[in-house]
C-alpha cells in the first residue's frame, strides 16, 4: 500500500546551505519511502496499535540487518584495499594484473582475505575474532529468516544482542578498532577531520553568540 503524503522534517536554513538541504532532503524521502524511519509508520498505522508496533519491529529487523550488512561490506573493501596495495603499492594503474587479481578478490570470503593479510602483516588475535564474529552474523543476517531471528542466533560474540542499542553500540566500536588497526592512517585522517569540523562549530557557535549579544546591546 503506498504511504501518504510526504511530511519533510524542517530544516533551519541557518544550520544547512541550500545544496546541503537537498541532500537532508533527499535522504529523508528515501528512507521514508523504504520505511526506514519510524515517521513512515506513524503517518499510515497511527490509530492500528497491532500496525505500528508490527511496522516498527519489522523495520528494526531491516535496519539491523542493514547495519551489520555495511559493515560487513566496508571491512571486506578495507581488507581487498590491503591486499592490492601490497601487491601493487600505492599504483592505481588498471593492468591486466590488476584486474586479475581483483576480479579473483571479488571471489574469495572475507575471512580468506583477512587470512591473506595475516600472510603478509600482523593482525592481532582480537581483530581475527571481531573479524570471525561479524562474519558469522552476518551468515545469519544475510541469508535466514523472513523477520527477526530467534535471540539465540542474532548475538555477536554469543554475548551482545544486536537488536539491542547496546549490542549494536558493541558491535560499532568493535569495527572501528578493527578498521584503526588495519589502516591506522585512514581512520587518523577521519579523526582529524572530526576534530576539526567540531572546533569549526565550536567557533561559529561563539561567532553567532558573540554577533547576537552585540545586537541585543545595541537594541537597548
Amino acid at each position: 500500500m503506498a504511504p501518504k503524503k510526504l511530511s519533510i522534517a524542517p530544516v533551519e536554513e541557518e544550520t544547512l546551505s541550500p545544496y546541503e538541504q537537498r541532500l537532508y532532503i533527499e535522504l529523508d524521502r528515501i528512507l521514508y519511502q523504504n520505511e526506514l524511519t519510524p515517521r513512515a509508520v506513524t503517518d499510515f498505522w497511527t490509530g492500528d496499535r497491532d500496525g505500528v508496533i508490527a511496522q516498527l519491529r519489522q523495520m528494526k529487523d531491516r535496519v539491523t540487518r542493514s547495519i551489520v550488512l555495511t559493515h560487513y561490506v566496508e571491512l571486506d573493501d578495507t581488507l581487498t584495499r590491503l591486499i592490492l596495495r601490497h601487491l601493487f603499492g600505492k599504483s592505481r594503474r588498471n593492468t591486466a594484473q590488476r584486474r586479475t587479481v581483483q576480479a579473483m578478490l571479488d571471489k574469495t570470503y572475507l575471512i580468506q582475505k583477512l587470512d591473506l593479510v595475516a600472510g603478509f602483516r600482523a593482525v592481532s588475535k582480537q581483530t581475527k575474532s571481531n573479524v570471525q564474529a561479524l562474519n558469522q552474523l552476518r551468515n545469519t543476517l544475510a541469508h535466514r529468516y523472513l523477520g527477526a531471528p530467534p535471540k539465540s542466533e542474532r548475538l555477536y560474540k554469543s554475548k551482545y544482542d544486536v537488536y539491542t542499542e547496546k549490542g549494536l553500540s558493541k558491535l560499532r566500536d568493535d569495527m572501528w578498532e578493527v578498521s584503526t588497526e588495519l589502516e591506522p592512517e585512514v581512520t587518523k585522517i577521519a579523526m582529524d577531520l572530526v576534530l576539526a569540523q567540531k572546533e569549526w562549530n565550536r567557533r561559529r557557535r561563539k561567532g553567532t553568540q558573540t554577533k547576537t549579544a552585540r545586537s541585543g546591546d545595541a537594541r537597548l
